[in-house]
């Protein structure tokens, strides 16, 4: 797989395929992330889909080709994968098409998915696709994937971390602190400093804050420790993944830090965090230590 930017190509595992003006930030394991993130994995092999596919959603997205079911799963397990699209004509044979989406689900409910039907597809697996729990479901003609690909991404990512957390705090926060909070999650794979996180805002780093706490949140640095912890706690849920291959999304240095991290900030044990809710688990306590949700804050810093 090649991966090209600025007139420079790269070896790695899946084919990424990135616009160079907006992909200019070094993530996690060495991709390089847009400003809009979501990562994208899409399974495929027919060269129609995968144009069909990459055009619209390279425009905001990282988008990563894997030619195979078992390199799919991998990268979902290795890398921050946001959402998962899978044409149907190029899945395992696990049974009806539902086998697949069935064994995704188990092993990592917490990734969106947007399923590619092909025309010839059996009524009844449409059916069970959606009791299986499938986000969005497109059917081919591949010109139709184009036109609607980037709307049906966009509406699966409503169920991402980003979007339940702001979800949750939106009622408790001015609309700058809010901006803040969902650029913290949206941009977490690209691990801004909190100076470089300030300028995307706007501000200074003392001057933003200042204006986080004022709204009872922690500082620049420490929401965005706040945020990679947010997203590690909906991936700890997930039966396929491990600690240490969330430690490895999140670009922490090492297993151990990660896990120092998550006992400095939640007092638990990565074990703790999955059995806890994941997500629910981490969202409570950054409410707790944040006071949002009650009128009575009292103060409590949020570091």
């Amino acid at each position: 797989a090649r991966f090209g930017f600025d007139g420079w190509s790269l070896r790695l595992g899946l084919n990424i395929t990135t616009r160079p003006l907006q992909a200019r930030i070094i993530g996690a394991r060495g991709y390089i992330f847009s400003e809009d993130m979501a990562f994208v994995s899409v399974l495929t092999r027919d060269p129609h889909v995968e144009t069909a596919v990459r055009r619209p959603l390279e425009k905001r997205h990282v988008v990563a080709l894997s030619g195979g079911w078992d390199r799919l799963l991998h990268s979902i397990r290795e890398r921050p994968v946001t959402c998962v699209v899978l044409d149907e004509a190029h899945l395992p044979p696990l049974g009806r098409p539902t086998g697949a989406l069935a064994e995704l689900r188990a092993r990592f409910p917490s990734v969106p998915v947007v399923w590619l039907a092909r025309p010839i597809t059996d009524p009844r697996d449409l059916l069970g696709l959606g009791r299986a729990g499938v986000d969005r479901l497109l059917l081919v003609p591949v010109d139709d994937v184009e036109r609607d690909i980037g709307s049906s991404v966009g509406r699966a990512l409503g169920r991402g971390t980003e979007a339940l957390v702001t979800r949750e705090v939106s009622p408790y926060l001015p609309a700058r602190s809010l901006a803040a909070v969902r650029l913290a999650l949206d941009g977490v794979h690209t691990r801004p400093s909190a100076d470089d996180f300030a300028r995307r805002m706007g501000l200074s780093r003392p001057h933003l804050s200042v204006c986080l706490r004022a709204a009872g949140l922690p500082s620049a640095g420490h929401l965005l420790v706040w945020a990679r912890l947010l997203h590690a706690g909906r991936w700890l849920a997930d039966p396929g993944r491990s600690a240490e291959s969330v430690s490895r999304q999140l670009d922490y240095s090492s297993g151990a830090a990660f896990r120092r991290a998550l006992t400095a900030y939640l007092g638990a044990t990565p074990t703790q965090v999955a059995r806890g809710g994941g997500l629910t688990f981490v969202l409570e306590r950054f409410l707790r230590r944040c006071g949002l949700g009650r009128d009575d804050r009292d103060g409590r810093s949020a570091a």
